[in-house]
């Protein structure tokens, strides 16, 4: 087994100094840390994490515990974000996951309390308010917020996200944009209805009639997407729109098809623009659907930088702006 003794007879240079660029201490010589760097490359050699703690009495783990995040597409980039940015600062990032109230979240609490986590990220598949309870371990939401305000939240700036794909539409010369919204339910539906309007009102547009909830839910609570049901009214109105904007790009689907039932082209004959930015819809639709890209990555990378140094992230809610994905459907 290679050991930093090894390394360092290797290196001409002290046990000590091995084992500080090993600590990434920030002191060591560059010409020095590279030779060393190089040395450990060559041999392959991974220091012992039991020993590190030890030494530390830090254990290096943070939590992740994903409310089914993990079994959703559209927000694994949560989960990438966070695993990106622990490996660049050194740590592990211990990954659970759950059903929230079952015996999975239990078990998940019970072996990060085991591994003596640092923290702990709690993530949900959609921007939600979570009831966290204190565990002793310092918790940072992502994706959901606590209305208490007890812990530090990343969530997704909607407002932001709709206040900007309006004016983006508006600039090009639409007047007439429809929002097909989530349901009411949805913490991002409020959200974006307000960016919405408030866009319109911006720039002389009065849109506090345009927007309409076109995803209901079924007996068991699953989402069912109607547009195909509000299509028909809007496209014989005397000012139909000229653009349909959806609450997300799954919603965008449906209005292509409810459009191609009409006769009507999307790119062409009307405007469609989205949020997600989801892979493959968004790229496989024809044409390509221009959609806001929500910021997962990123609120996965801000969280676990929050979970590594809770000291300078106190409670509160941050929210982080998006990207607009152009493509050819408006």
């Amino acid at each position: 087994m290679i050991t930093q003794r090894e390394i360092a007879r290797r290196a001409r240079t002290s046990l000590k100094t091995v084992s500080r660029v090993i600590n990434r201490d920030p002191l060591v010589n560059a010409e020095t840390r590279a030779r060393i760097e190089a040395i450990i490359g060559e041999l392959g050699y991974t220091p012992s994490q039991v020993a590190r703690m030890m030494r530390s009495q830090k254990s290096n783990i943070i939590g992740f515990i994903s409310d089914r995040v993990a079994t959703t597409s559209s927000s694994i980039e949560l989960i990438r974000g966070a695993q990106d940015a622990a490996w660049k600062a050194g740590k592990q990032m211990m990954l659970f996951n759950v059903e929230r109230g079952s015996d999975t979240e239990r078990h998940a609490e019970e072996q990060l309390a085991a591994f003596r986590a640092e923290a702990v990220i709690y993530a949900t598949p959609y921007h939600q308010p979570v009831d966290r309870a204190a565990t002793g371990i310092p918790c940072v939401l992502l994706n959901c917020f606590d209305p208490a305000g007890r812990h530090h939240a990343i969530v997704p700036d909607d407002y932001r996200l709709a206040s900007e794909l309006t004016s983006i539409i508006l600039d090009r010369g639409y007047r007439r944009p429809a929002f097909l919204n989530l349901p009411e339910d949805i913490v991002a539906a409020p959200l974006r209805a307000r960016g919405f309007v408030d866009a319109g009102a911006a720039r002389g547009v009065d849109l506090s009639g345009a927007v309409h909830t076109a995803v209901i839910r079924d007996s068991a609570g699953a989402p069912v997407f109607i547009a195909e049901r509000i299509l028909p009214g809007l496209m014989a109105a005397a000012a139909r729109p000229d653009l349909i904007l959806c609450g997300q790009d799954m919603l965008a689907m449906n209005v292509y098809f409810a459009l191609a039932d009409l006769g009507l082209k999307v790119g062409q004959d009307i405007g469609v623009a989205s949020f997600d930015n989801l892979h493959p819809i968004a790229t496989m639709l024809q044409p390509g659907l221009s959609t806001m890209a929500l910021p997962y990555y990123e609120m996965g990378a801000a969280a676990m930088l929050a979970a590594i140094e809770p000291e300078a992230h106190p409670p509160g809610t941050v929210r982080v702006p998006g990207r607009f994905v152009e493509r050819t459907s408006f």
